[in-house]
């Protein structure tokens, strides 16, 4: 039987106590082979040194750094370049002004100064919250970061696998960010899914299974499991954040997997 290697990442750890504890039991379990870090939220430094115990036990899973412009966590270390979704997506194929790269990259570095002084390492891989290290501003922020930090990870490209108006505004952000990643010599998931309305009556199931059938070649399922106490400001989508992590617990996930020949035990460190 030919499998293919995936990435199954839980996005926003460090965001609570209780959604770090459900992607940690999530990564112990095998649901999920890797998360990504929110390091500006209250409950980073000590949801870092259970993550980094974990990463001892468990070398292979893939642990990300989640770089946010969008959130106004209480531990930001700069609150220039910070805005809503929306204004940030305004201007996000627009050709950058340097201020606004001066603005993200200060960001971007307290960032990732906050995530290896917890943590205690680099990064295995990098992305944005919201998406943001795709958009111009950011994403040339974020390439200034890596080579002053001497990055040797991966990136998350989101050219997603599966369609609608979401998917088309990521694949128009995602090419000039995929050129730039490569002309820089860095790897990417070969592909992306996990695109959601964040609605209550969609199908996981059948989502999952079809964008993990898509991704023959190997690539990154986005998920978002937890509970429901996010900070404030950033609790929309708790209710599904419950869901998912109930789904990934389930027997269904695991037949998911087992049918769509889906191999998490190498994708975190599978060089693609």
């Amino acid at each position: 039987m030919v499998t293919h290697a995936v990435v199954v990442c839980a996005d926003d750890y460090g965001i609570s106590e209780g959604t770090s504890s459900v992607i940690r039991e999530l990564l112990e379990s095998g649901a999920i082979n890797a998360t990504t870090c929110l390091v500006e939220a209250e409950a980073w430094p000590q949801a870092a040194r259970a993550l980094r115990e974990l990463k001892r036990r468990r070398p292979e899973i893939g642990i990300g750094l989640h770089l946010n412009l969008t959130d106004p966590f209480p531990q930001g270390t700069s609150r220039e370049a910070r805005a809503p979704l929306k204004a940030l997506l305004a201007k996000a194929l627009l050709p950058p002004r340097s201020a606004a790269v001066d603005a993200a990259y200060k960001n971007f570095r307290g960032q990732w100064d906050g995530f290896v002084a917890q943590f205690g390492r680099a990064p295995d891989f990098v992305d944005g919250h919201q998406h943001v290290h795709l958009f111009a501003a950011s994403r040339a922020a974020l390439f200034r970061l890596l080579r002053e930090v001497g990055f040797q990870g991966w990136l998350r490209q989101c050219r997603a696998v599966s369609g609608g108006f979401k998917a088309s505004v990521l694949n128009a952000f995602s090419r000039p960010f995929v050129a730039q990643a490569r002309k820089a010599g860095f790897r990417l998931n070969p592909a992306f899914g996990g695109l959601r309305n964040f609605d209550l009556k969609e199908d996981l199931a059948a989502l999952w299974r079809s964008e993990l059938l898509a991704m023959d070649g190997g690539g990154l399922l986005m998920v978002h499991p937890g509970e429901a106490d996010s900070p404030a400001g950033s609790e929309g989508i708790d209710p599904c954040r419950v869901q998912e992590a109930g789904f990934l617990r389930s027997t269904q996930w695991r037949e998911i997997l087992a049918a769509t020949h889906s191999d998490l035990r190498t994708g975190a460190v599978r060089p693609w």
